[in-house]
């Protein structure tokens, strides 16, 4: 590639070498360089048929002639006779159809577009092909003339490029620059001391001072003689304020003031001696005092004048200015500056000196949004009543939807948005800078002119780039360093880490139990899934995890201990150093009644199940008093028993009644009349159609139980109130079910679950069971601040017996 590069910079000569414009017109798409250079194409390095002090005009005469000038856009040769353009600034040739591709695309800001090979704006598009010097529209060419191609033969007559040269170039229409012209004129240099006979456009220096007058007016350039405007005067001055109490300094100028306004107040007294300037800093005298005799001629309010009110009130005529005005007794009535605009407030006051006291009515006050309109004290008006401003900020949404107005008493009809965008672009490197608007925003406008490659250089794209374009895809497989060595199979790519290498391998797994097969090369570390089984700092437990990289486990073992207890059971505490803790054993194990009907789970080391085993405690406490040995434990497993209630009563009552009778079936328990609470029976006089509802639903469920091959159902009664949910709660006990409660007051309700092996349905239903009792007295009224109780039914036979709490 490099090679190839290299080969193409020297065809186009030294002042053609690519800048990066040839991307305009390959139509965004991207060019590859083929890796081996083309053989038998008849094109030579120019560089080496041409010396370097050959100039740049007769090297480009000689390229067009013999047709091996590159067009800069298409990368192909200019021929002889295929219509041109070319620009005076760097003086490239271009194809007249790509050029025109170009300008289209490579526009500006101001309208302009760049040229690809200097970059120079031009203002109006190429239209028509014409020679060199632009006289002659589609000049023709004959090889037996002599010319130059694209050239007329006429005249050149362009002006020169040299400052202070007014001579056309009188050589034949050509490419490249005009030469430097020739004739001799009377040259003078810039200060225009010195004169004499010269080249045009020779630059003449006379070495003496400039001594031409600066912009100040008053001082002289002290520069040696240049081209050019003489630089600004450097020199200050310090002027003074009118009133003498400041002073700054300012440029040299000739127009400059000689003094200035400090804005301070002037400090000197009036004419009249007494009173001080009101006045800022000012020129020329002060104004004449206010209060001279001479100057009032009324009275404050303007009403009464001074000489009637000294022949009515025989008052002394003033005599200075620092007399007492007299007052005409009358109301004063000058315009306050509150009230409405067409009839303002008057001073209700007497005629009076100095200023007007408050006010002390009341102005209507609608601010121009409309949201305020009301009575307003005048004395807390800032504005004038038609011209006040409430505090609303405006909510609406700006233009660009995304802003709120914020603006005080709004009054706009469209909100236009004034902020700026900021959202970043689709390059993800810059960000909007246009005003905030609705939708998305435009591509970047920032263009690079650099070559954008690949990683290993064989894709290319030409400039102009567009800011955020990607890296060019490539063919070609990637050259990067891989660190597993296997085989590389995807391609050059611009990301800077390669994608995942997928290389089948064998890998061992984290713990090392076994070797896996096909296993992808990207695939760090793999589980086998069995127990870790590595031994943890304990020493008694193996690690109960699946295989897991890195340690077993930062904390202290926290398995159970497996030491066994004299009961039998194991520890069951948490893993410990030592001996095991004196803890009570908490493995649950299974009682029962005599008959065998109860059955219930008790942690092991309790023993006060059974009046039985309290009996046999005390016998062998009597024993060891004796001085005789006791096994407590041998104590503690047998005789651990639960008391028949009266339900085992009933059934061994059945049975041996059934076997008096020769009943075959003496499985009579479904008989059984429920015991239902009170307050049940009195929620089914009060809405017996709520208590047939869950009734119904709690058989449904029942039934969908039994019949489902899951293990449980449940469903979810709707949101009710703490009663209703309490009602079914307990029906939900009668029916071996679980029942919850779940969200929070309001939306709080009940969700039962019924268990196939534990659930079924009562022998009798709580309608059926209230309908077979006899009238019984209504129930006591509760309190109206209290809820209502359950009433629960004790399960001990009555007598002086102690109670048992079988479930602690």
């Amino acid at each position: 590639r490099k090679e190839v590069g290299e080969e193409r910079r020297a065809a186009r000569g030294r002042n053609c070498d690519i800048t990066g414009e040839e991307r305009e017109q390959t139509g965004g798409r991207d060019v590859r360089r083929s890796q081996e250079p083309q053989r038998g194409n008849g094109r030579e390095p120019i560089a080496d048929q041409f010396g370097g002090d050959v100039d740049l005009r007769a090297r480009l005469s000689e390229q067009l002639t013999r047709g091996l000038t590159e067009c800069m856009v298409c990368l192909e040769r200019v021929r002889q006779v295929q219509a041109t353009w070319d620009c005076h600034n760097c003086y490239q040739v271009f194809h007249i159809g790509c050029i025109r591709k170009w300008a289209k695309t490579a526009t500006t800001e101001s309208g302009g577009w760049r040229c690809p090979g200097c970059q120079a704006v031009t203002a109006t598009l190429p239209r028509d092909y014409r020679c060199f010097c632009r006289k002659v529209r589609n000049p023709e060419w004959n090889r037996n003339e002599g010319l130059v191609p694209h050239s007329c033969g006429e005249v050149c007559q362009r002006p020169r490029a040299w400052v202070g040269c007014v001579h056309r170039c009188v050589e034949l229409c050509h490419a490249g620059p005009c030469p430097p012209c020739t004739a001799t004129v009377e040259v003078e240099c810039p200060c225009g001391k010195e004169r004499r006979r010269g080249r045009c456009g020779e630059q003449v220096r006379c070495g003496q001072e400039c001594g031409r007058e600066l912009g100040c007016g008053v001082h002289s350039c002290e520069a040696a003689c240049h081209e050019g405007e003489c630089g600004q005067c450097e020199e200050v001055i310090q002027i003074g304020c009118y009133c003498g109490e400041n002073t700054k300094t300012v440029p040299c100028s000739k127009t400059a003031s000689p003094s200035y306004s400090c804005s301070s107040p002037c400090p000197r007294p009036l004419a009249c001696g007494h009173h001080p300037c009101t006045s800022s800093c000012h020129p020329g005298e002060c104004l004449p005092c206010s209060l001279t005799v001479e100057s009032v001629t009324h009275c404050p309010c303007g009403k009464s004048q001074l000489d009637l009110l000294y022949s009515r009130d025989s008052v002394t005529p003033r005599d200075s200015c620092l007399a007492p005005v007299p007052l005409c007794g009358l109301t004063c009535g000058k315009s306050l500056p509150c009230g409405p605009p067409s009839s303002p407030h008057t001073c209700p006051t007497p005629c009076h000196s100095g200023p007007c006291p408050p006010c002390p009515l009341t102005t209507s006050v609608r601010c121009r949004c409309g949201h305020m309109d009301q009575e307003m004290v005048c004395t807390l008006l800032t504005t004038r009543a038609d011209d006040a401003r409430c505090g609303k900020r405006c909510q609406k949404k700006r233009s660009c939807g995304r802003h709120k107005c914020g603006e005080l008493c709004c009054i706009q009809v469209e909100h236009i948005c004034t902020l700026l965008c900021g959202r970043l672009l689709s390059c993800n490197l810059h960000r909007c800078e246009e005003l905030c608007h609705r939708g998305n925003c435009h591509s970047c406008p920032m263009v690079s002119f650099d070559e954008l490659s690949c990683h290993c250089g064989s894709a290319v794209t030409f400039p102009p780039v567009p800011c955020g374009t990607r890296p060019p895809e490539c063919v070609e497989l990637c050259r990067k360093e891989h660190q597993c060595g296997h085989q590389v199979t995807h391609n050059c790519h611009s990301e800077a880490t390669c994608p995942p290498c997928t290389q089948l391998t064998t890998k061992l797994c984290y713990g090392g139990h076994e070797q896996r097969r096909n296993v992808a090369c990207l695939v760090e570390g793999i589980s086998c899934g069995k127990p870790c089984g590595a031994d943890l700092p304990c020493g008694r437990h193996p690690c109960p995890r699946p295989c897991h990289p890195g340690p077993c486990t930062a904390n202290t073992c926290t398995q159970p201990c497996s030491v066994y207890r004299p009961c039998g059971h194991p520890c069951s505490t948490p893993c410990h150093p030592g001996q095991c803790p004196d803890t009570p054993c908490a493995t649950q194990i299974k009682i029962s009644c005599s008959c065998g009907h109860r059955q219930a789970g008790v942690p092991c080391s309790e023993n006060a199940y059974s009046r039985v085993t309290t009996a046999l405690l005390a016998t062998r406490m009597q024993d060891v008093q004796s001085g005789n040995s006791v096994n407590l434990a041998e104590l503690a497993k047998r005789d651990r028993k639960l008391e028949c209630n009266e339900d085992c009563m009933k059934i061994d009552r059945n049975y041996r009644l059934a076997a008096a009778l020769q009943i075959s079936n003496p499985e009579l328990t479904s008989k059984v009349i429920p015991r239902y609470s009170e307050f049940m029976k009195d929620w089914v006089r009060r809405d017996p159609t709520f208590c047939t509802m869950v009734h119904t639903k709690l058989a449904d469920l029942i039934k969908l139980a039994k019949d489902s091959k899951q293990k449980s159902r449940a469903f979810s009664f709707p949101c009710m109130n703490r009663d209703k949910r309490q009602l079914v709660h307990e029906y939900a006990d009668h029916f071996g079910c679980e029942s919850e409660s779940y969200d929070s007051e309001p939306k709080r309700n009940v969700v039962v679950t019924a268990l196939r092996d534990r659930s079924h349905l009562p022998s009798v239903s709580l309608v059926e069971c209230v309908a077979k009792q006899k009238k019984a007295p209504p129930p006591v009224q509760a309190s109206s601040t209290a809820a209502p109780k359950p009433t629960f039914t004790p399960l001990e036979r009555g007598g002086s017996e102690p109670k048992i709490d079988w479930f602690g």
